[in-house]
Formats: structure tokens, sequence, C-alpha cells
């Protein structure tokens, strides 16, 4: 089984994903992203 990554749309295995949680509306969103996309995403909350 694959997933789609959240901002890129690559396709990753179940084995490669990250799972994170951001609100949007007052609610909140778990969305899958691919490593690439989650060092990114890591970084961006650093600062």
């Amino acid at each position: 089984m694959s997933n789609q990554c959240f901002y890129c749309q690559y396709e990753i295995d179940n084995q490669k994903l990250h799972v994170v949680s951001f609100y949007n509306v007052n609610q909140e969103c778990e969305e899958v992203l691919c490593p690439e996309c989650y060092r990114e995403w890591l970084e961006g909350i650093k600062e």
C-alpha cells in the first residue's frame, strides 16, 4: 500500500512516510509527508 505526499504528491510506501498534525480552521488535520518534505517541514518549524 502506498500514499501520496501532502506537499509534493510523490508516491511513498508505508515504511518511509511521516505523519504530521497541523491546525486548519481550528480543526486538527493529519497528513503524510515523504522524507524530503518532512525534513523541510522540520526546518520550517525550527525558525
